[in-house]
C-alpha cells in the first residue's frame, strides 16, 4: 500500500495556497511555478491588447499573440505618420 500522508496529497494539489506555503518549506513544484509565469504573460497580453485598441480604435483579434499585436501596433503608428 501507498504511504499517503497530507504533504504528499498538498504536492499533488494544484492550489496555489500549497505552492506557496510548500515552497517556503523548500518543496517546490515546477508546474506551479509555470503557471504563474502564464498568468504574467497574460497580463503582458491584456496591456498589448489595450495599446492596440488605443491606437487602432478596434479591439483586437483574440487569436493574436504578442508579436503580433507589437508588429500590428508599429503597423498602425507608421501609416499614421505618413
Amino acid at each position: 500500500m501507498k504511504k499517503s500522508t497530507y504533504m504528499d496529497r498538498a504536492l499533488r494539489a494544484a492550489d496555489p495556497r500549497y505552492a506557496r506555503v510548500l515552497g517556503k518549506l523548500g518543496y517546490q513544484r515546477s508546474d506551479l511555478a509555470a503557471a504563474v509565469q502564464a498568468h504574467e504573460e497574460e497580463d503582458a497580453l491584456s496591456e498589448l491588447r489595450a495599446e492596440y485598441q488605443d491606437v487602432v480604435g478596434k479591439k483586437a483579434y483574440h487569436g493574436w499573440d504578442a508579436d503580433t499585436l507589437r508588429a500590428k501596433i508599429a503597423e498602425a503608428t507608421n501609416t499614421g505618420e505618413e
